[in-house]
């Protein structure tokens, strides 16, 4: 059977059609996780060109400054935990459900694993970088004495974060590759490589702030006056950049996997329509499982019994007395089963 937009629709392999398939609901899963991603950059992308543009001036704006940069922190970061959690939960669906669909897709949905796993890491690398940076990072390029290691930091983290994002990206493209419409693969193809591209944009930002800061170093001797502030701060703020250019490529991404999903429900109603109508069973008492109804036992007819008939010459005899105690005793008797005493020779 067609499909709206053209070729025919993806159909899922036994058993996954008597069930509703882990595919389609990891794809559906990750819909959120997108949401996420989208969310998590207009965060990222405020904290990012906020410390990079913009430029306190008085003390009214400083605290308005700091005030949109703390609240963009904390939606970050409760948006990073979120993510996580939600983004686990899909990969474990799409690992699960990885031959519903056939071995094209079972082997991109492996890819799409392993780079899942591997921006992961990165990611977390570049945030315990970053705290590291708030934390120790920022006092360190104050503290004198040449030009400090920790001013490099900043450009290690935005490399960290491009390769994440990078391998988010692929996630996204690989997750989807078999099952997309395939109008849509040119559109996939573009978001995956957008995302490197923007992050290639961020690198260069922090590294040409952080030329700035080497130059200010070496020239100035220990570190003083505003310029040396602001291109700390923007070393800080700016390692965000990357996770929030990738913005244009999530959204992308969000319209292929809806179109993707729509398509994956419509194949699977198509063969839930094909297949044979099931019994409604009742519910067994525990609720988990169908159990079948027990026939209806058919009463058997029941024959009369045959009439008794005692054959000529069987005829019981009368029941004798012993003459001696009085007692009955059996005709064939020979002696008396109360005393003993002999009835006949």
């Amino acid at each position: 059977m067609g499909y709206l937009y053209g070729p025919p629709v993806p159909m899922p392999y036994m058993p996954a059609v008597i069930v509703k398939p882990e595919t389609v609901s990891g794809i559906r899963t990750y819909m959120i996780c997108l949401v996420l991603d989208i969310v998590f950059a207009v965060f990222a992308l405020t904290i990012g060109l906020s410390a990079v543009l913009v430029t306190a001036t008085d003390t009214g704006s400083a605290i308005s400054l700091a005030a949109i940069l703390g609240a963009s922190v904390c939606g970050l970061v409760i948006v990073f935990v979120l993510n996580f959690i939600v983004s686990l939960m899909s990969v474990m669906k799409m690992h699960h459900g990885a031959d519903e669909y056939g071995p094209e897709h079972a082997k991109n949905a492996t890819r799409g694993v392993i780079f899942k796993w591997m921006g992961t890491a990165l990611s977390t690398m570049a945030t315990v970088l970053v705290v590291y940076l708030v934390i120790v990072g920022s006092f360190a390029l104050f503290s004198g004495g040449g030009v400090p290691a920790a001013a490099f930091i900043p450009l290690l983290v935005t490399a960290f974060w491009t390769a994440g994002v990078t391998c988010k990206g692929q996630m996204y493209r690989h997750m989807v590759r078999a099952l997309q419409p395939p109008e849509l693969r040119s559109r996939s193809d573009l978001a995956s490589l957008l995302i490197p591209a923007l992050g290639v944009v961020g690198i260069g930002v922090i590294g040409f702030v952080t030329y700035r800061l080497l130059s200010l170093l070496q020239t100035s001797g220990p570190p003083s006056g505003g310029e040396i502030t602001q291109l700390t701060q923007a070393l800080i703020g700016g390692t965000f950049l990357p996770p929030g250019l990738a913005l244009i490529g999530y959204i992308l991404f969000l319209t292929v996997y809806l179109r993707t999903s729509d398509r994956l429900s419509q194949g699977l109603h198509q063969v839930h329509a094909t297949m044979p109508a099931w019994p409604a069973y009742p519910m067994s008492m525990a609720g988990s499982a169908f159990v079948p109804p027990l026939a209806p036992l058919t009463p058997v007819p029941m024959a009369p019994p045959p009439p008794t008939t005692t054959p000529p010459g069987s005829e019981v005899a009368p029941v004798a007395t012993c003459p001696q105690c009085r007692q009955p005793v059996a005709p064939e008797a020979v002696f008396c089963m109360n005393c003993g005493a002999r009835l006949r020779a």
